[in-house]
Formats: C-alpha cells, structure tokens, sequence
C-alpha cells in the first residue's frame, strides 16, 4: 500500500513475537484487512508513553507491521481503506495524556431525522467498540473510539481497529440505502479532504488541551 508513512521511532526495538498467531484474534483479522502482508515485526512498547509524537511513532510501527503500510492525510492522521470504508487512526494529547482515536466517516450529505437519530442510537447499544454520531457541517454520520495512550499495546489497538473497520464497512451502505446521502468513499477527493477531526476541547480547559482528535 502506498503511502507517506513515518518512519519507525528511533530506539523502538523491533523485535516480536514469533508464536503462530490464533484464528479469530485481533492480529489475525488486522492482518486480513491488510490483505494477509506479513511486514515488519511490530515495535515493542518500552514504557509509559507521555509524549503524542512518541506514542504516534509507536502507532505508526504497529500498524504498518500488520497493515503493511498506511497513508497520512492532510491532517496529520493515518489512515487506510476496508471494504470501501475509510477508517482513519490519530493521535493527540488530553488532559488524562495522550489519547488515540479510532474512527471512521461513513456517510456524506445524510439528512438527519428522527428515524437516523433511532437507528444510530439503538446500533450503539449493540456495540461493544465504537459509537455512531452526527456531524451537522457535512451531515456526515461517524463511528468513533477513543483509547488512552500511555500504556496502548498491540492488542488493544488491533481490537479496536478492527472493530471500527468491519463495522463501518457492513453498515456505510445500509445508512446510505436507508436514509440518503452517500458513502464517504462515494464523495469526490476534495470533498473527503475537507472533512476534518472534530473539536473536542472542553470548555474551560487549559489552553492545548484536546480531546481525543
């Protein structure tokens, strides 16, 4: 896959492990939606991590060692595409420290109703990673995940890529079917590249301090 990947964190030790991987875990099916490459061995954690650069270096390693690559779009996120679902990963500091979010645009230009609103509501009732929401300016329906980044390992983020990806991938056609609008992947290139992380600062909060994106 191409890309403009970062290159590993310097001082990462690239070392992993090398037991067979077991059906149905998180690895395995991150390695299927990266089209069963086998990459580099993931980068090992080798502490706490308190910086957002470090810990996106670190994220960056681990995906491309199960992805075998990924993109980074205009604002800074990694990203690549599942079944025709754009899932997009990123990295930023908060209050409680860094924070990696997970998530994934599915639709454009859906009017929003009463019947969008239950159907959003009630599927998030019945996931166990990620929730649905409704973005007004591009009437843009997302699935999101938010992880705490100071300890992140390789299963934690697996689990919730994976989940965000098949997730969006197995419902971004049937909002589409059912309530107008469009798949994110259907917009045209400059409409995808204007849509950018939300603003998730709390009011009050000390100046630099973000949310998860």
């Amino acid at each position: 896959m191409s890309g403009t990947d970062d290159p590993a964190h310097d001082g990462e030790d690239g070392g992993g492990d090398d037991r067979e991987r077991p059906s149905g875990s998180p690895e395995t099916a991150l390695s299927e939606l990266g089209h069963g490459h086998t990459g580099p061995r993931p980068p090992r954690r080798t502490g706490v991590f308190l910086d957002p650069e470090d810990l996106r270096a670190h994220v960056s390693g681990l995906l491309r060692a199960t992805l075998g690559g990924h993109e980074v779009d205009a604002f800074g996120n990694i990203t690549f595409t599942h079944d025709d679902a754009r899932v997009f990963v990123t990295v930023a500091g908060s209050p409680v420290g860094p924070q990696v979010g997970v998530f994934s645009v599915t639709n454009l230009d859906v009017p929003y109703t009463a019947e969008l609103g239950h159907f959003l509501l009630t599927t998030n009732h019945t996931l166990g990673f990620g929730a649905f929401s409704y973005e007004p300016r591009h009437a843009a329906v997302w699935l999101r995940h938010t992880l705490l980044g100071g300890t992140l390992d390789l299963p934690e983020l697996q689990t919730a890529v994976v989940a965000v990806a098949t997730t969006a991938a197995r419902l971004d056609d049937e909002i589409r079917d059912r309530f107008g609008g469009r798949t994110f992947q259907e917009a045209p290139s400059d409409v995808q590249r204007q849509v950018e992380p939300p603003d998730t600062e709390p009011p009050g909060a000390r100046p630099g301090a973000r949310g998860y994106l």
